[in-house]
């Protein structure tokens, strides 16, 4: 039976951090990078998390079809860094422009995410191993000023609630230290 975890807090919080700590002593990882390099300072931070990661950790590029990343990774135990980035590049794919979407094509892209989502956490539950899910939260924040921003934050935040109703336990970091909150 597999152990879900949710690590989410603030932007600098320490969830990463907090995450590896947590598998530093596993076997076997699979680490899934959701980011994307698309400019120098995108560079730099993918840069040092790889460095901040033993280097026997297997690491997968992905934002989408997760569910067969774990297929095709089935030892060890999973890090997902970040369910953020994750949901970002999702809606990017699907459009780029928010500003003059139906709200019925918002739906449709949200439902497409929780799809993943879904789907992710279904097969993390047929596999024997711990899966750490990383993600940020947004429901501190102020409201975006700009349409894509709160689609943003009403999608992760939906998002959020969901993978904490399914995970064994939630970890919320406030300035590098963890709160148990299930």
């Amino acid at each position: 039976m597999s152990h879900l975890v949710l690590v989410t807090g603030g932007m600098r919080s320490g969830k990463s951090r907090y995450a590896e700590e947590r598998l530093r002593e596993s076997r076997q990882v699979l680490y899934i990078a959701t980011a994307r390099c698309l400019d120098k300072e995108m560079e730099r931070r993918i840069a040092h998390h790889r460095a901040s990661r033993p280097a026997q950790w297997v690491t997968a590029e992905a934002c989408r079809d997760l569910d067969e990343v774990l297929r095709q990774h089935p030892e060890g135990d999973v890090l997902l860094d970040c369910v953020t980035n994750m949901v970002t590049n999702l809606m990017l794919d699907e459009e780029e422009d928010y500003d003059a979407l139906s709200m019925d094509r918002i739906e449709q892209i949200e439902a497409g995410i929780r799809g993943q989502m879904a789907r992710l956490v279904e097969q993390a539950r047929r596999q024997e191993r711990t899966v750490i899910l990383v993600s940020g939260e947004v429901g501190m924040s102020l409201v975006p000023v700009y349409r894509m921003g709160r689609v943003f934050t009403d999608i992760l935040g939906r998002v959020n609630q969901y993978l904490a109703a399914q995970s064994d336990e939630v970890i919320f970091m406030v300035s590098g230290l963890p709160m148990q909150v299930k």
